[in-house]
């Protein structure tokens, strides 16, 4: 597939993803063609294979750039954390307010995974593996440091992020809720969960003092 480079070019790549989400979200992938998404940019439909090989690579691209995004804002909130407790507020406010600001791009991650080949699919679902992946790791700190006890952090791991992707379905911004009260919210809510567990004799001190 011929790439187009230089600012001009990711330029209408920006204006193509954020018209295909639009899209997406609006008509789902069956509903939607190629044709209408350069017409929303003003470019010929042929234009488009210099940036996606076909429509099922566009949408792989859509949903492999959500994942991406998701992914590094994590990294960037975990990178200064010191310890198991930090780490955890730290993804808990990366996951509350991505899902919460941008609706559109989570709702179509969801619902258009059943549209993408088995190759396609594999590649996205590894991606998201790797995402939540990265929580168990945090509990496993956790346990390891004595912060909270997780009996089984796999299962922990989806339960919590299932409570947490939820306010991507809820959450309208008119309402008296700021996104930065969601995440002290759901900061509170994990962490009671979790130290609701430990014992006091087990309990590391940097916890309480």
């Amino acid at each position: 597939m011929t790439r187009t480079t230089g600012s001009r070019g990711e330029k209408t790549l920006k204006a193509l993803r954020d018209a295909g989400i639009k899209r997406l979200f609006e008509q789902g992938f069956a509903g939607m063609t190629l044709r209408e998404l350069a017409g929303d940019v003003g470019i010929q439909a042929g234009s488009l294979y210099n940036y996606f090989a076909n429509k099922q690579d566009f949408l792989f691209q859509i949903l492999t750039y959500v994942m991406r995004e998701l992914i590094r804002e994590m990294e960037k909130k975990l990178e200064p954390a010191n310890n198991p407790r930090e780490a955890l507020l730290a993804y808990v406010e990366c996951h509350v307010y991505f899902h919460s600001s941008r609706k559109k791009e989570i709702l179509i991650s969801g619902t258009e995974l059943r549209s993408l080949t088995p190759a396609n699919y594999k590649a996205v679902v590894s991606m998201r593996y790797d995402y939540e992946n990265r929580f168990r790791e945090i509990l496993e700190w956790g346990n390891k440091e004595k912060y909270w006890t997780v009996v089984d952090p796999e299962v922990a791991t989806k339960i919590i992020l299932g409570m947490m992707t939820s306010v991507g379905t809820w959450y309208k911004p008119e309402e008296r809720y700021q996104i930065s009260d969601l995440v002290k919210i759901y900061q509170d809510m994990v962490e009671n969960i979790l130290y609701n567990e430990v014992s006091s004799e087990n309990m590391n001190p940097a916890m309480v003092s």
